[in-house]
């Protein structure tokens, strides 16, 4: 849970000096409204489990406070296209965290910080790939860790070992967190790079004598080379500035 906790006091010291606020705009999120999500992920990370018997337990920040977030991303979903890619992106990064769980073993707290980044940076490639923008990615993350999470919990109870069910461990709080933050660097690199070839493919202007120099015209066929024109207008300026990666 420490690796979550520092991510997510590093988020919140950026959200205090709006260093983030560009990003949680594009979420329709206000710095207010995403400093709060910040700030129950960690006060619900610090709250002891609550334990019903010996059988099952359940972790606030790593269980209950993601789904809650996510119901909120799954709320800010614009339209049927991206709740339908929010719900598959959910499906498909819990079907990779379970086979990654499953696969690699969790007998000590290196095998489990192990388990968290690998599922984190997949779970956000995953999201990433399937979403193709911010939103519908980032409940992908939130609701296919915690899914994978439970379904992991409950194969162990009653087909291998028959441990306790225990929902919203602190690795799963660690990969959740680093899930999320992966998702938004992967989603900030995709918009970066949209927008490098968006840039690229735009005319090069050039000046009557410059072409003419450029392309060895002689003093006539200069004189007649009219200047080049690119309008561009407000629905080129919207798409040129628009960095979503959707």
């Amino acid at each position: 849970m420490t690796i979550g906790l520092i991510l997510l006091a590093a988020v919140g010291i950026f959200l205090f000096f709006g260093g983030t606020e560009r990003f949680f705009a594009k979420l329709g999120l206000p710095s207010r409204a995403a400093f709060v999500i910040v700030l129950a992920l960690v006060v619900g990370a610090v709250i002891p489990q609550v334990n019903f018997g010996n059988a099952f337990n359940i972790q606030l920040g790593g269980f209950l406070i993601p789904l809650a977030v996510m119901a909120i991303f799954l709320f800010r979903c614009n339209g049927r296209e991206e709740l339908f890619k929010a719900v598959l992106s959910i499906a498909s990064v819990a079907a990779v965290c379970i086979a990654a769980r499953m696969l690699i073993p969790s007998y000590n707290a290196g095998l489990r910080v192990t388990i968290s980044v690998v599922t984190g940076f997949v779970g956000a490639a995953v999201a990433c790939i399937i979403s193709q923008s911010r939103v519908p990615a980032i409940a992908g993350v939130l609701g296919g860790m915690v899914i994978a999470d439970t379904v992991t919990s409950l194969v162990y109870r009653f087909f291998i070992d028959g441990s306790t069910v225990s929902l919203g461990t602190a690795g799963v709080f660690d990969a959740i967190v680093i899930g999320v933050v992966f998702t938004v660097l992967i989603a900030e690199a995709l918009s970066a790079i949209k927008k490098h070839s968006r840039a690229s493919k735009q005319p090069i202007i050039l000046t009557d004598l410059e072409a003419g120099e450029d392309y060895n015209a002689s003093e006539e066929d200069v004189s007649n080379i009219k200047p080049s024109t690119y309008h561009f207008n407000e629905e080129d300026y919207e798409e040129y500035f628009n960095d979503d990666i959707d």
